[in-house]
């Protein structure tokens, strides 16, 4: 049984999992505040084996930032989504509602991940990273997969590949993560399950509108 102790990979899912839970709720709402805390969490936990070092690129205070001065104006993110796209701000480089179609896709890349690790029993890193990112980045028209992927996560293809081959073995990383296999498998299918209420509520969202649909196409 996995310690409690520092367990990043308990805390992201256990995170998502309430956001899920409003979703599912007699009232289904996504507060900016809970995703701002579940912004802050993901990036820990991804980030939690001291490889940031490696990522010069990455800016994940900046997506805070932009909900951070969203919550300020907004509740929940169809509030925020509806107000951009009415105020004609939805479309503009930094707002909310942008950083919002694009933290989006950091949610499904992290899903699709998992995925392929509990259906194909993928152990390198590099291998499973690289399919998933195809099946989340390459379907998007209008961007390469690369200049797609950039934008939302804040990195390159390429240094990511690069710092997951210095990632530690399986058995290692997860005594790191504070987990054994079992409870892993377990965290990881609370994720996957979470992340698609998730993101089909962020797309009911954005697919109310001509151009909500339309920056989940493109942006």
């Amino acid at each position: 049984m996995a310690t409690t102790r520092d367990n990043p990979v308990r805390k992201l899912a256990d995170s998502l999992q309430a956001l899920a839970d409003t979703v599912n709720s007699d009232n289904p709402h996504i507060k900016v505040s809970d995703l701002i805390q579940f912004c802050r969490i993901s990036y820990t936990a991804i980030f939690y084996f001291g490889i940031t070092v490696k990522f010069p690129d990455l800016d994940p205070q900046t997506k805070v930032d932009h909900f951070l001065e969203a919550s300020k104006k907004y509740d929940t993110i169809q509030d925020l989504v509806e107000s951009e796209i009415k105020n004609g701000t939805a479309r503009d480089e930094g707002s909310p509602c942008r950083t919002l179609a694009r933290f989006r896709r950091v949610i499904d890349l992290a899903r699709e991940v998992l995925e392929q690790i509990l259906t194909s029993g993928r152990k390198n890193s590099v291998e499973t990273f690289a399919v998933a990112y195809e099946q989340v980045f390459v379907p998007y028209p209008g961007w390469t997969a690369g200049e797609c992927f950039s934008l939302s996560v804040g990195l390159s293809k390429n240094i990511v590949l690069a710092a997951l081959e210095e990632l530690p073995p399986p058995d290692l990383l997860l005594k790191i993560l504070n987990e054994d296999e079992d409870s892993a498998k377990e965290q990881a299918h609370k994720y996957i399950n979470a992340a698609k209420v998730v993101l089909q509520y962020i797309d009911s969202v954005f697919l109310s509108s001509e151009t909500g649909a339309e920056m989940l196409r493109t942006i």
